[in-house]
């Protein structure tokens, strides 16, 4: 465990738990400004005038903007601090979710959207706590734990979704995203030490560890099974009203929807603790250089199914079949 965390504060378990509910909370919260937002969509179309397709996109645009705020949070955590980066980032999506509610049309509303997913920088820094919070016999298992529980919350997001949008129309999620992240700026506040509180670590330059993580293969590739596991979820859950429309049914929808789920709740924890592993004493840039490569992935692949009209459901298939075959050629050359 990194020294910055070892000080032990009242009873070691209380500890523990309270430290995992921090990083299962950052990756539940990831799920509001897209998985939340889905059923949301025909009203996002209608009071903005524009179509379910454009709104559609506009999940891509947040991913893109996201991936690139969070190779700059990921490096200055390692610099200045986990918690002051955390807390930073909390204000500005926060700022950017409420920007969201009160924007008036929908350029403004993808202006506030790209604010709040700079400030969701924050998301990988889930994965640099780990590795900060915990020994490291653990930290697969602290991964496997809250990835499932975050595949839980991917199995209630729509029924969550559905309620917030009938209950506060399509700003409900953004209301649900504004006060987790209060809850969860309250909580870091109570938990995580200052930088000026942590024994100094080495200064290291962030342009030589990004060289030495492009160097290294087996980082590259861990990372690539996980981005390719998570592009097929991503892929899919973000084109879901496009197939909806095309009447396919929630039975058929369900079945692919669980099997990428599982995927990800299985194979993306081991593959990540494989590949941090590696770079243990840099996790905020090592984080942010593996997930920019999972959500690029991700981004671009959903993206390309937006367009593929009449054509989707074939290209789903398609695509699912070709990015397993690729995870395990990557796999088996891990090592060598």
């Amino acid at each position: 465990m990194s020294e910055s965390y070892s000080q032990p504060v009242g009873d070691a378990k209380r500890q523990q738990l309270s430290r995992f509910i921090l990083i299962t909370c950052i990756s539940l919260i990831s799920f509001f400004p897209i998985n939340i937002l889905l059923p949301s969509f025909p009203a996002l179309a209608v009071k903005f005038d524009t179509s379910t397709a454009e709104v559609a996109l506009s999940i891509s645009l947040f991913t893109l903007v996201f991936a690139i705020s969070q190779l700059i949070a990921g490096p200055f955590s390692d610099k200045f601090g986990r918690k002051e980066v955390l807390l930073g980032c909390i204000v500005v999506s926060t700022l950017g979710s409420i920007g969201c509610v009160l924007a008036t049309d929908y350029p403004t509303f993808l202006l506030f959207r790209a604010v709040q997913a700079i400030g969701c920088g924050f998301f990988v820094l889930g994965h640099a706590l780990v590795e900060d919070l915990f020994e490291e016999q653990d930290r697969a298992r602290i991964r496997i734990y809250y990835m499932t529980l975050s595949g839980s919350f991917v199995a209630l997001s729509p029924l969550l979704g559905s309620w917030l949008q009938t209950t506060f129309d399509w700003q409900g999620s953004f209301y649900g995203f504004a006060v987790m992240a209060l809850g969860m700026f309250i909580h870091a506040c109570l938990i995580l030490p200052s930088k000026t509180a942590s024994p100094e670590r080495a200064p290291v330059s962030i342009i030589a560890t990004l060289k030495s993580i492009a160097g290294n293969r087996d980082f590259i590739r861990y990372w690539w099974i996980a981005a390719l596991v998570f592009a097929c979820y991503f892929a899919l859950i973000s084109v879901t009203p496009l197939i909806f429309m095309d009447h396919m049914t929630t039975i058929t929808l369900l079945i692919p929807m669980l099997i990428s789920a599982l995927a990800v709740t299985l194979v993306r924890p081991a593959a990540i603790s494989a590949a941090m592993l590696l770079f243990s004493s840099s996790a905020g840039t090592a984080a942010s250089a593996g997930n920019s490569i999972m959500f690029f992935t991700a981004a671009i692949s959903s993206a390309a199914l937006a367009q593929a009209g009449a054509n989707l459901l074939m290209t789903i298939a398609i695509s699912f079949i070709v990015f397993s075959i690729w995870g395990m050629v990557t796999n088996a050359r891990v090592g060598r």
